[in-house]
C-alpha cells in the first residue's frame, strides 16, 4: 500500500473521530441549558428559569443571542431565588455569554427586555458552567478534525511526489 493511501485512511479516521467527539461534547453542553426564544417588541420581556446549585458548579452562565439588536435597546437582568437583581447587562452585540457566581441554591431567572418598540428576535439561555472536561472534549474533537484535514493535504503531497517519480522513470 502506498504512503498516500495510509495517510488518507488515518486522516479519514481522525476526521470521523473528531466529528463524533465534537458532537458528543456539544450535546453534553447543550443538555443542561434552559432556553427560551421569542420576539421582543417593548411590551413584554422573555424569560427563562433554572434551578441552580453551587454544589454542582459554583459558576453559572447566561447567554443572549439576538437578531436586529442594533435597532433595539436590550437589557438582560438576572434574578436570584429571593427575586433580587444580581446582574444587569446591556446587550450591545449579537451574542453574549456572561458568567456569574451562584451564591445559593434555588431558582434563578433571566429576563430580557426591549426598551424600544422595535421587534427583535432573541434566544436566551441559563445553565451551570459546563465542566472543563466536557469543554476539552469539544476542543479535542475540533483538533482531530483539523489534524485529519492536514493529513488529507499531506497525502495529496505524497501522491503528487510519487506520481512525479513514476513519470521520471
Amino acid at each position: 500500500m502506498q504512503k498516500s493511501h495510509i495517510v488518507i485512511l488515518i486522516a479519514g479516521f481522525l476526521v470521523a473521530a473528531g466529528m463524533v467527539m465534537s458532537y458528543y461534547g456539544a450535546s453534553l453542553v447543550a443538555a443542561g441549558v434552559e432556553r427560551n426564544e421569542g420576539i421582543l417588541n417593548g411590551t413584554a420581556p422573555i424569560q427563562v428559569t433554572k434551578e441552580l446549585d453551587p454544589a454542582i458548579s459554583d459558576t453559572a452562565v447566561f447567554v443572549v443571542q439576538s437578531e436586529g439588536f442594533a435597532d433595539a435597546s436590550l437589557v438582560a437582568k438576572l434574578f436570584d431565588p429571593s427575586n433580587q437583581i444580581i446582574s444587569t447587562k446591556k446587550i450591545e452585540q449579537k451574542s453574549i455569554e456572561e458568567k456569574f457566581v451562584i451564591p445559593a441554591k434555588g431558582t434563578y431567572r433571566l429576563e430580557l427586555e426591549n426598551e424600544k418598540q422595535t421587534e427583535v428576535h432573541a434566544i436566551i439561555g441559563l445553565t451551570h458552567m459546563p465542566d472543563k472536561m466536557i469543554i476539552s472534549l469539544n476542543y479535542l474533537g475540533q483538533m482531530f478534525i483539523l489534524s485529519g484535514f492536514v493529513g488529507v493535504v499531506v497525502s495529496g503531497i505524497f501522491a503528487l511526489k510519487s506520481r512525479k517519480k513514476a513519470q521520471l522513470r
